[in-house]
């Protein structure tokens, strides 16, 4: 073999070597990640705050609710993959009120569902830590004074069979209104209220890539 055949054939080798590396490169949990991606690792966190009030008298499970990241997301090596100001969607799960006779601080569980980054949205997955939240209560219902009309009713109606007389039914009566009254404000809805501009911090529970550019 020529000197000069020799050369040309070690520079297409090294050529395809280079070629191959470009391709993929291993991230750290053993998967291969194109080059033209960035990974984030399961566990990573990310902070964002609540874009627009929650409340269980308003808002549903299964509704959308947006947050923005508030600081870059960087990945092992340093490199920015979710950068501050990106959109994560989160799903309610469960949001409802709570009463003193039925779960006293209501249900709050939001899930992430996606990261939108430079206009592309990721399908992901991960946990939040507990959400700052208020009760506020609601003040008596249809439902609530209606229990109190029943109440009274009720109390009028034993007033009248012991008694036998107008005085011991305005008694009756008296006893079933403040009864109903603590039937009503025991049953009395106060709503979850998440505000907005609250605080947020997520956990990826998977690897998340993301287009580099």
């Amino acid at each position: 073999m020529s000197k000069a055949l020799f050369i040309g054939t070690v520079a297409l080798a090294l050529a395809a070597c280079a070629g191959g590396e470009a391709k993929e490169t291993p991230n750290t949990g053993g998967a291969t990640v194109s080059s033209s991606e960035r990974s984030l690792a399961s566990g990573t966190r990310i902070n964002a705050t609540i874009q627009d009030e929650l409340s269980s008298r308003v808002n549903k499970a299964g509704e959308l609710v947006r947050a923005i990241t508030t600081s870059d997301v960087t990945n092992d090596r340093g490199d920015v993959v979710i950068p501050a100001g990106s959109t994560v969607s989160l799903v309610i799960d469960q949001l409802e009120p709570g009463s003193d006779q039925i779960r006293p601080e209501g249900r709050l569980a939001l899930s992430v569902s996606s990261v939108t980054v430079n206009g592309t949205a990721y399908a992901t997955s991960g946990t939040l830590d507990p959400i700052a939240h208020t009760m506020k209560g609601r003040g008596i219902t249809t439902d609530e004074a209606a229990r109190i009309a029943a109440g009274t009713a009720i109390g009028a109606g034993v007033g009248q069979v012991i008694g036998k007389n107008t005085k011991s039914t305005v008694i009756g009566g008296a006893v079933g209104a403040v009864a109903g009254g603590a039937v009503a404000v025991r049953y009395a809805y106060r709503d979850v209220v998440v505000s907005a501009g609250t605080p947020i911090t997520i956990t990826l529970a998977q690897s998340l890539n993301v287009s580099a550019r």
